[in-house]
């Protein structure tokens, strides 16, 4: 199998989402009508945020399966020859161990095997935008997200302070 064999592969999954965190693509996506807060851009930009956003707090939250899973739309369909698109597969692909798969073992893997591959890496997506997803909801729910268009910079912008505020912390607390 050739690499842009297994990324189609991966493209026409149609990953989930939460319904608990669906009104947040309404209030924060821009589905072609105005919301009340500042618009993010097409549906899979909001997931594909919350993707890293998930990633940069460290939260993996599983997703309940059934009626409270709601298939979000297919990959391929996410403006495909978008960078952030592969910008997302990049990621995943630097992430194979915590994913679970081998890349030098991927040439050699059955159908079933591949499948399986691929649906691990659909799961991670889907865990760690749920996480962002939640964490949004958080914060919407509270009241702490300020209506303006850095919006989205200003959220990931606190979080790196946050962590370089952390580091220090930690690094000062070695001295003592």
């Amino acid at each position: 199998m050739t690499s842009s064999e297994f990324r189609e592969m991966i493209l026409k999954k149609t990953p989930k989402y939460s319904v608990s965190v669906e009104y947040l693509f309404e209030k924060l996506a821009n589905k072609q009508k105005k919301g009340e807060f500042s618009q993010f851009g097409p549906l899979y930009e909001l997931y594909v945020y919350a993707f890293f956003l998930g990633l940069k707090i460290d939260s993996r939250i599983e997703l309940a399966s059934g009626s409270n899973a709601k298939k979000f739309v297919e990959i391929a369909g996410w403006k495909s020859s978008s960078p952030l698109i592969d910008f997302l597969l990049l990621t995943v692909f630097s992430r194979s161990d915590e994913i679970g798969f081998d890349w030098n073992d991927l040439e050699d893997m059955d159908e079933k095997e591949l499948a399986e591959v691929v649906r691990k890496i659909i799961t991670f997506i889907e865990e760690y935008a749920y996480g962002g997803l939640d964490y949004l909801k958080s914060k919407f729910d509270n009241g702490e997200l300020d209506n303006s268009q850095y919006l989205f910079v200003d959220l990931l912008g606190d979080l790196v302070v946050s962590d370089e505020e952390n580091n220090l912390m930690t690094n000062d607390r070695s001295f003592n």
